[in-house]
């Protein structure tokens, strides 16, 4: 694994990957984790590796470890692992979306990039395109020491008068879809795509997330691509791209009422 994704992925799990089983599953601890901040569970198959990797909030890993050995990885990543899980912690299972199950690629070299031909017209964002009201956002997401103007994302837009942007209309009124570059820890840019519902299919994702991966990679840093496990569209674009499968996930979150 290049040694920059292997520290990001550190750095989000709060555990090194070098005590990950190729076989086998394992609970450790991590401060990473925590019910008050609605997320008390993490489980991680990384590429290369049969193991699942567990990590689990402070004071927790004993209620964990045995339901976990008994499970094999394919039950962990299944409604039966979420159900045994819940039960070992004693939560009722009650995640938001993005704690459901999915799936995360990536790209180190602009050799394996497979650039997207559309006819669709992807164009840079710069600080100064930034909605108002995300400001403080996009700027914490930005390139270490970068405060002027800088490229964080790319839109596609329609060229229709008819069409009337809806949730991406602050980045457009044309505004068909946006790829957002959201630098994690150094090296390593998530990607972020939504695209208007009108255009899905179309296309304007796909030109969005190529010029996106493409900047990124002409930067010499890292590409991370991740999606939900049935949003097949945003899975397509990764695969078309050339992302490789880097880590399966799922987790379970607490909330308090």
């Amino acid at each position: 694994m290049d040694d920059r994704v292997q520290k990001f992925l550190e750095s989000e799990a709060g555990v090194s990957l070098d005590v990950l089983p190729i076989e086998g599953n394992l609970v450790l601890e991590s401060s990473n984790l925590t019910d008050d901040r609605g997320n008390c569970l993490a489980a991680r198959r990384f590429v290369g590796s049969n193991g699942v990797l567990v990590t689990v909030g402070p004071g927790r890993a004993d209620a964990l470890t045995h339901a976990v050995r008994r499970m094999t990885p394919g039950e962990i990543f299944s409604p039966l692992g979420r159900a045994e899980l819940c039960r070992a912690l004693n939560v009722s299972d009650e995640p938001p979306r993005y704690y459901l199950y999915g799936f995360r690629y990536v790209l180190t070299s602009l050799d394996d990039f497979c650039s997207a031909q559309t006819t669709h017209t992807a164009t840079p964002l710069g600080k100064g395109d930034i909605p108002e009201e995300q400001l403080e956002m996009r700027m914490s997401q930005r390139r270490e020491q970068l405060t002027e103007d800088y490229v964080w994302a790319f839109a596609c837009h329609r060229d229709d008068p008819a069409f009337e942007a809806t949730n991406l209309a602050p980045f457009g009124a044309q505004c068909a879809a946006v790829a957002v570059a959201m630098w994690k820890d150094g090296p390593v840019a998530d990607i972020g795509i939504e695209t208007d519902e009108s255009c899905r299919g179309r296309g304007f994702g796909l030109a969005a997330a190529s010029a996106t991966t493409k900047w990124i990679l002409e930067q010499d840093e890292v590409a991370v691509y991740g999606a939900y496990y049935n949003n097949i569209p945003s899975l397509r674009i990764a695969r078309r791209l050339g992302f490789n499968f880097l880590q399966q996930r799922t987790g379970i979150g607490v909330y308090h009422r």
